[in-house]
C-alpha cells in the first residue's frame, strides 16, 4: 500500500508539473482543469499524511499550491462559463453574444491576475519536496495502517457530507459537500478497484462519480448565476432590453440548478455511507 500511494502521489505531482508548463504557454482550458485536478488529488494526499502524522501540517505543505489553485479557479471558471452559456443558446434560441464578450473579458483579466502573480512569486517547483514526504511519513508506521487511514478518513469525511445536507438553505454547504466528495473519490483511487477487502469499493466509487458530476454541474450554475448578475448589474446603459433579454437565461439555469440540488441530496440520502 505504501508504495502504491507514493506512486499514486508522485504520478500526481508529474501531471501537475506537466500541465503547469502547459498552462503557462497557451492558458489552454483543458490544462488549467487537469493542473487543478492534479492539485486536488495532490491535497487529499496531504490531507492523509496529517491523519498519519499529526506533526505534518498540511495546509502549510500545500500553501503555495493553494494560491495557485484559487488563481486558477477564475480562470477555468469564466472558461467553462462560456461553453454553458453557448449551450443555452442553443437550447433556448436566443443570443448571449453581450455575455459572452463579457466572459471573455473575465478570462482574460484574471490570466493577468495569475501570470501577475507568478512573476511576483518565483517558484520553480511547486511540488519540489512532496515526494520525499509521501515517502518518508507513511514508512513510520506499518504499511495497514495506510489503508486503514484511507478508509477513516473516508468514513470520516462522509460523515460530515452527511450532517451538512441536513441543512439544505446555505449554498455553502453543497460546495463543502462537492470538496470533500472529491477528497473521497481521489483517497479510494489509491486502492484497487476490485481489491477482495473492499467488495463495496466498486459501487462507492461509482455512486462517487455520480454525485461528482452532478456536482460539478451545479456549481457551474451557481457560479454562471453570479457572473450573469454582475453582468446585468454593470451592462450599460443604453443596453435597455438587457434584463428581459437574459430573463429567460436566468429563470432556466435556477431551475436547474435547484433540480441538480435535490438529485445530489436524493443520490446522498440513497446511499451516503456505504464503504
Amino acid at each position: 500500500m505504501h508504495q502504491r500511494l507514493s506512486n499514486y502521489f508522485g504520478k500526481q505531482c508529474t501531471a501537475f508539473a506537466a500541465n503547469f508548463v502547459k498552462v503557462r504557454e497557451c492558458f489552454d482550458a483543458d490544462s488549467i482543469h487537469d493542473m487543478r485536478v492534479a492539485v486536488k488529488r495532490i491535497r487529499a494526499v496531504l490531507m492523509l499524511l496529517e491523519k498519519l502524522d499529526p506533526a505534518f501540517d498540511a495546509e502549510k505543505a500545500g500553501g503555495e499550491l493553494s494560491r495557485l489553485f484559487k488563481l486558477s479557479g477564475k480562470m477555468r471558471d469564466a472558461q467553462v462559463q462560456q461553453l454553458l452559456v453557448k449551450k443555452y443558446e442553443s437550447a433556448l434560441n436566443q443570443d448571449f453574444s453581450d455575455f459572452l464578450h463579457y466572459l471573455t473579458k473575465t478570462e482574460k483579466k484574471s490570466i493577468r491576475r495569475f501570470t501577475g502573480y507568478l512573476e511576483a512569486h518565483k517558484v520553480r517547483d511547486y511540488t519540489g519536496t512532496f515526494q520525499q514526504t509521501a515517502d518518508e511519513i507513511p514508512v513510520r508506521g506499518k504499511t495497514l495502517a495506510i489503508g486503514e487511514a484511507i478508509i477513516n478518513l473516508v468514513n470520516e469525511l462522509l460523515d460530515k457530507c452527511g450532517d451538512l445536507k441536513n441543512d439544505q438553505v446555505h449554498d455553502e454547504n453543497l460546495h463543502e459537500i462537492r470538496r470533500k466528495l472529491k477528497q473521497c473519490n481521489y483517497l479510494l483511487t489509491v486502492f484497487h478497484r476490485d481489491d477482495p477487502a473492499l467488495p463495496l469499493l466498486s459501487q462507492t466509487l461509482k455512486m462517487l462519480e455520480t454525485a461528482n458530476d452532478l456536482l460539478g454541474e451545479w456549481h457551474d450554475h451557481v457560479v454562471g448565476m453570479e457572473l450573469l448578475r454582475k453582468y446585468i448589474k454593470n451592462a450599460p446603459k443604453n443596453h435597455a432590453e438587457l434584463p428581459g433579454q437574459y430573463l429567460s437565461l436566468q429563470e432556466t439555469m435556477t431551475a436547474r440548478r435547484h433540480t441538480l440540488h435535490l438529485e445530489v441530496i436524493g443520490l446522498m440520502e440513497k446511499q451516503l455511507g456505504i464503504i
